[in-house]
């Protein structure tokens, strides 16, 4: 099904699969949408739909922000997100018809 943002959610997954960092997968999306429309609800819900996450993990990005002034760092919220994003691998790959090694 597409959705508004599933140019966006092709693009977050690709740069996973390269093993891009989180933060700076975030920054490549504020990048390509308008800067009014790039808020935190809606991070939260591109990283949610493209990971598969389910129980909140992307809610971390709520803390986050890109000039650093954020409670989370670049760092932080690496560490908190790569794990998740790495263990719901297996269900977003499927979605793109790619199998998970």
């Amino acid at each position: 099904m597409e959705t508004p943002h599933t140019d966006l959610i092709a693009m977050v997954r690709c740069m996973a699969r390269k093993g891009e960092r989180p933060s700076a997968i975030l920054r490549a999306v504020i990048d390509q949408l308008e800067p009014e429309t790039a808020d935190r609800p809606i991070l939260v819900r591109i990283f949610s739909e493209a990971f598969c996450f389910t129980d909140g993990q992307a809610y971390k990005i709520f803390s986050w922000f890109p000039d650093g002034t954020g409670s989370l760092k670049d760092t932080d919220l690496d560490l908190l997100l790569s794990e998740p994003i790495r263990q719901t691998r297996g269900q977003w790959d499927c979605r793109d018809g790619v199998r998970a090694v």
